[in-house]
């Protein structure tokens, strides 16, 4: 598989063990690796890992809006953002996440159904597993229609979203990530959504090298209208658990985000 992140174009390589003498190690280097970074015409090579991504939100009160109306404390105040004409017209968002239900009723209006990509299953449809529906409620508070009778209403409503499948149990690698953070960049995303990161309450974990590489190249060669805007989520899992440690929400290249409830108390679940 080949891709490009920037001006630099990388290529995936995939062993096949069952030509092999040796079963390939998860802990050590594999010798064909080693052979490969002693070739003076290949610049970068590294030998990939899966890793484990996990949804950042477990709250399924999708259809109490309060945090939508102005008269609850604390409030997004979207109706002042409505009222002065800024509701997502003409803004396009990737949505990363575990897939997206792209004929839901209350979104199929604004849904971008040409360029969605399921980098799990590698294919152009990012339908989720069953089961699996946090990637379509984030999809529907962005980008949920207006005024159709339907469920809810997005804060952005007439934004555009983009499905974006890289969350599955098999985990997921740096040059997924990275494509995935890139994708359909030159289209003309403005926002990629990441509502998922590393499980939480426990370790430090960051960016791997490509994915650093596809977020630096997302501020900086976004689309004509602006740079591309990386938003990260953060919700705090554990009563002990620190988004300092979240090497993608505290990245210079990412806007982390959180959230609270009703009373401005911190989300703990």
């Amino acid at each position: 598989m080949q891709f490009q992140i920037g001006r630099h174009e990388y290529f995936v390589f995939e062993i096949n063990e069952t030509q092999r003498t040796r079963k390939i190690s998860k802990q050590t280097e594999d010798s064909d690796i080693k052979n490969l970074k002693l070739d003076l015409e290949v610049d970068f090579v590294k030998q990939e890992k899966r890793f484990l991504r996990v949804p950042k939100t477990a709250d399924t009160e999708w259809s109490n809006l309060w945090h939508l109306n102005d008269a609850v404390s604390p409030s997004m105040k979207v109706n002042e953002a409505w009222n002065a004409g800024f509701n997502g017209n003409g803004i396009k968002i990737a949505i990363l996440d575990d897939g997206l239900q792209t004929d839901h009723t209350d979104l199929n209006s604004n849904v971008d159904t040409v360029n969605d990509y399921d980098y799990q299953s590698t294919d152009d449809d990012p339908t989720p597993d069953v089961g699996s529906s946090h990637g379509t409620k984030v999809a529907g508070f962005i980008a949920a229609e207006k005024d159709n009778n339907e469920c809810t209403v997005g804060v952005a409503y007439e934004s555009t979203v983009i499905g974006v499948r890289i969350l599955g149990t098999s985990g997921l690698t740096d040059s997924q990530e990275a494509q995935a953070l890139n994708h359909h960049l030159n289209g003309g995303v403005d926002i990629y959504s990441n509502s998922w990161g590393p499980t939480d309450g426990y370790g430090f974990s960051e960016p791997d090298t490509l994915t650093k590489s596809a977020l630096q190249d997302g501020i900086t060669n976004g689309s004509v209208r602006q740079k591309a805007l990386f938003i990260h989520g953060q919700q705090v899992m554990e009563t002990r658990d620190n988004c300092n440690g979240d090497g993608y929400v505290n990245s210079i290249y990412t806007i982390g985000v959180t959230k609270c409830r009703r009373r401005k108390e911190c989300m703990v679940l």
